[in-house]
């Protein structure tokens, strides 16, 4: 089976110009997925969209593209354009497989989430990449075809550097020098610090509702967390992803807070409007937090920023 995949990985369909040459992103993408497995981040023979694969797949662009033009690193294109290679296959949700018979129906990289769950290796490639020295065949056949003259360059686990270092300006830096780092134009960058911003939120209220108190946890074949990170002040006005402005919330509190329901005030208590009312449940509403101390992080550095709370109830 492996000369059969390494003939398929070294004679993929990339695009070409005089210009530029070939296009890294085919061979770019299935690096990142070889570092997905090797590393864990990749389970299963079900290849999602997740930060890890995005952070790796942007820091081989980054470091081995030969022209400024391939930087850009355009995720959706191989994502989706893989699958005329034979081995890739792509699963919608549901009642969107006809999305995908469309020419050139997806175009964007929010497009291709929309349609797109996750992608699939043939069965017997999925088998192959579980030996490590198989692996390593086809990672060195990708990088010596597609990278002659950059593949000294190539770092191993570099996305995982990189989803460090944002994990880490969430952690440890300001809100004024944390919007420095922000590209509010970049979709690949935002979606992967919105995948850090999650599970950093989640990690420092230790996967427990701040209000109610309720923790929730997938306990399928890998951990998902089913709280809400919430940011305090809107992203969209603050640009702000530091762990002062997140919130570990239930997804009905989250709305409840999001829709100035309830806020807290300096002493981190819940208080809630007055204007609204519960006709029923109210062993499961909103009222019955009136009052309560939230549950913090163990880090009061970790815990929301009294100006954020102040912002978000004065909105």
């Amino acid at each position: 089976m492996l000369p059969t995949y390494l003939r398929r990985f070294q004679h993929l369909r990339v695009a070409r110009s005089r210009q530029h040459g070939e296009a890294p992103y085919k061979p770019a993408l299935l690096l990142a997925v070889l570092e997905g497995i090797a590393d864990g981040s990749i389970r299963d023979n079900r290849i999602a969209i997740t930060p890890e694969l995005i952070a790796a797949f942007k820091a081989i662009c980054t470091d081995l593209g030969t022209s400024a033009l391939f930087t850009a690193a355009n995720f959706a294109l191989p994502f989706y354009h893989l699958r005329a290679d034979g081995f890739w296959h792509l699963h919608t949700w549901p009642g969107l497989d006809i999305l995908l018979t469309r020419s050139g129906s997806i175009r964007s990289f929010r497009h291709l989430r929309d349609v797109v769950t996750y992608a699939a290796l043939d069965a017997d490639l999925w088998l192959l990449l579980q030996t490590p020295a198989h692996r390593a065949a086809l990672t060195q056949a990708l990088l010596a075809r597609y990278f002659p003259q950059t593949q000294g360059r190539y770092r191993a686990r570099a996305g995982e550097q990189a989803l460090a270092d944002i994990r880490r300006q969430m952690l440890e830096e300001p809100a004024a020098l944390y919007r420095r780092h922000v590209a509010p134009a970049d979709e690949l960058d935002l979606t992967v610090r919105s995948g850090v911003f999650k599970r950093v939120v989640l990690e420092a209220y230790d996967y427990t509702c701040a209000v109610s108190g309720l923790k929730l946890l997938s306990t399928r074949s890998s951990p998902v967390p089913l709280l809400d990170a919430c940011h305090i002040v809107p992203w969209a006005v603050s640009h702000d992803d530091t762990l002062p402005n997140g919130l570990a919330l239930c997804p009905n509190l989250h709305r409840a807070f999001d829709r100035h329901l309830f806020w807290i005030d300096a002493d981190y208590r819940v208080r809630l409007a007055e204007d609204f009312g519960e006709l029923s449940g109210g062993d499961y509403g909103v009222r019955r937090f009136e009052g309560q101390a939230l549950r913090l992080p163990h880090r009061p550095e970790w815990w929301p920023g009294r100006g954020n709370l102040a912002a978000q109830a004065g909105y």
